[in-house]
This record gives structure tokens, sequence and C-alpha cells, in this order.
């Protein structure tokens, strides 16, 4: 049959894409479909076909998988927040491990490849401990739809812990406030467990900084800046790294995108003498400081600026060979320079956390294809319901290891 936008044809699914769709095929061409699952027989409406593959739309659950559920969220069919809202949650763990490793596989060049059991949330829901929210053009409040430009009204989002969701409807409530914001302006609401929520809008800035509970202890972050969304998460995050420090024993370590230094300072308190944290943000670096002397750590060296300059300035001056690295880029990844530097001065030991898989396999192809070998990778689910997921790459030098 012509695989034409508007036909309606039935379709076995065969596979989860990265980013939530299913997977079926017609013609020999890709048809993916939100809203599916693996296993699942569908009824669809091709939209947009493509020279290779073709987009689609749900009509019907003809045959549905035993783990489809209930979504426990309204929106859930216009949001495109969540993916896997309709799939219970021990297979959404599943589903995105099989993605992860598919993806270092084809996209990295990772024939064979460890995978650790993935680390489950605590809680599918209410984790989320900072929310964004758009003022729409007929006064809506929420998020913007799958067109980037629509504004879904959100009363409540079940992401999101309790307390920010009851701001939220005293926000709403208030009509002076939300009458006062400008067009397509936004509304931050942010939450810890010390100081509550609190929020803001476009142009008002955030105000002091936060206090967020860690395993390392408590410390200090710029409250419009970048925090892990899950707390419980990030803290399992945090002691897989700190394992990974105390077995490696490195004499020096050096911390790039350390953001307000959690990892850094977490090195510095495993007990490795020498640690360095870059950071290109200037309101992280200076709470990372400030978290360093509250925690009462020596031996600690904050530096605001390029991670790949920083990291060759560094590395000239030391052992590589006792030193280790840890890098957590935002989800473009590794910056070509640092790439080029990692693999011209290979520090013995490479921890990668990265909360794009797309990437991270593109930047593993690249460092394992001559420097590193990929000993293993685990996934940490920090954002359940939604395509997204963190993961926890390490890697060694091909020669060379800690004495």
């Amino acid at each position: 049959m012509a695989v034409e936008a508007g036909s309606e044809v039935d379709l076995e699914i065969v596979d989860m894409a990265y980013g939530g769709s299913g997977v079926g095929r017609l013609d020999g061409m890709a048809v993916f479909v939100p809203g599916c699952l693996d296993g699942e027989r569908v009824r669809v409406r091709l939209e947009v076909v493509h020279k290779r593959y073709a987009e689609a739309g749900l009509l019907q659950i003809l045959t549905p998988s035993p783990h489809r559920h209930q979504p426990s969220c309204p929106l859930s069919d216009r949001c495109p927040g969540c993916a896997y809202q309709h799939v219970d949650y021990p297979e959404e763990v599943a589903i995105k491990q099989r993605q992860l490793a598919s993806l270092l596989q084809r996209m990295g060049g990772q024939e064979s490849v460890t995978m650790d059991e993935a680390v489950p949330a605590p809680s599918e829901l209410g984790y989320r401990n900072k929310v964004v929210l758009h003022n729409g053009p007929e006064g809506q409040l929420g998020y913007y739809g799958r067109d980037n430009r629509t504004v879904i009204d959100v009363a409540r989002c079940p992401l999101a812990v309790e307390a920010i969701n009851n701001d939220i409807a005293a926000v709403r409530a208030d009509t002076a406030y939300t009458q006062s914001l400008p067009p397509r302006a936004s509304v931050t609401f942010r939450w810890t467990e010390t100081d509550g929520v609190r929020h803001w809008k476009d142009g008002d800035g955030a105000g002091g900084p936060v206090t967020e509970k860690t395993p390392i202890g408590e410390v200090r972050l710029p409250a419009g800046g970048f925090a892990q969304v899950n707390n419980a998460v990030a803290g399992k995050l945090v002691e897989a790294a700190v394992r990974w420090i105390k077995d490696q024993a490195p004499e020096f370590l050096v911390d790039l995108y350390c953001g307000a230094g959690v990892f850094a300072l977490a090195a510095a308190q495993a007990g490795v003498p020498n640690v360095l944290g870059v950071e290109v943000n200037g309101p992280a670096i200076r709470a990372a400081k400030t978290n360093a002397r509250q925690l009462k750590l020596a031996g600690m060296k904050f530096a605001e600026g390029d991670a790949a300059e920083f990291f060759v300035q560094a590395i000239q001056q030391v052992d590589a060979d006792r030193t280790a690295v840890i890098v957590d880029p935002p989800r473009e990844g590794l910056s070509p320079a640092l790439c080029e530097a990692l693999l011209k001065h290979r520090p013995a030991s490479l921890l990668y956390i990265s909360c794009a898989p797309d990437t991270l396999a593109r930047d593993l192809k690249r460092l394992t294809a001559e420097a590193y070998v990929l000993e293993r990778c685990q996934l940490f689910d920090m954002f359940p319901r939604t395509a997204h997921f963190e993961t926890m790459a390490i890697l060694r030098t091909r020669v060379g290891s800690f004495g």
C-alpha cells in the first residue's frame, strides 16, 4: 500500500524509541507512535510521512500490553512532558535500560557494554523540586504543548512535590498576580526541605540561595541555578560517585562542569587530597566556595571559566596517572576542545555523568576509539514518567592505572 499522510493502518509495535514513542513497521518504513508499548497491536493515523520514516497518531489499542495502566494525569494525552504515564513503573525503567544499551551500541560503537542494574526512583510521582510554568494568551498558566507555542493550563502537576502544587494553586488564585504577568512570561517554583517553596516570574530574580540536603551534608545552591530535580535519586548518584572515588583513591581529582561543587566536595570528604572544581556559572562557583568553607574541607580549589581551558592548565601540573576526572556536562555533551584535551592528556580514570544518552554515546565513541575503555554504565531514573534519565559511565585509560 502507499504510505500516505492521512491513511489509517494497523501496526504491531516492535520497539520503544528513545523519546518514548512506540515503533512499528509499514512497508519497511519505521512508524513512530506516541502512547504505545512494545508488543501492542494498534490502529494509527499517519500524520507526517518523511523519506525514511513516518509519524503517526494513536487511534485505538487493539491488543494492549500487560504493562499498560491508567495514566495518573488527566493531561497525559496532551502534555508532552510525560512519555510513560500509560506504563507501570518497573516496565518504564526496563524500557529506558534497553534504550540506553541500544544507543551505546548503535551510536557509541560499544559492541559489549557492562550494564549495572538500573537505579529506579523511590517514587515515580511527587518528586520534582522545580517546576516552570508559562503564561498563555488566554490566561492559562501551564506547560507548552507539543507545538512549543500552545500553553496547556496546569492546575497541578503529579510529578511535582505537593508543596509546589499547593503554591501553584495559591498563585492561580491570585488574579492580580496572574494578570500582571507579561505575555509568554514564565513563573518558576522551587522547593527545598529547608526553605519550603519560593516562586518568581521572569525578571524578578530568584532571591538568595537555597539550602539542599545531600549525602555530604547541607549545601547552598543558587535558587535559579541548575540543580537535580529529584533529590532522592540525586542522592543515590552522589553515593555511587563516592564509591567510585574511594575505589580509585586518586591523588588529584578534577570536577568539570561542577555547578555548586557537590561531586568535588564529596571527593574531598572521601579523602582525595587535591580537588579542583571548574564551572562557567559565576553564582554556582561562588556557592561552591561557600560550601567548601561551611563543610570545612581543605585542599580544594574552585575556578570560574571554561572546562577545557582549566583542565589543560591543571593536568599539566600533576601526574595524569594519579588523576581522576568527573564530567557532568549539559545536554550538549562535552565540548570538542575538552574531548581533545582528555584524549591528549589521558587522566587515568574518568567518570562521565550524563542527562542525554545520545550525546553521551557520541562522546564515548570518540573517547574509546583511541584512549579509553568503557568499564560499565548505570542508569539512574532521575525523571520518572518522562523520556529522560541520568547515566553514569566509568572509563579508564587503555594503558596505566592507579597503583
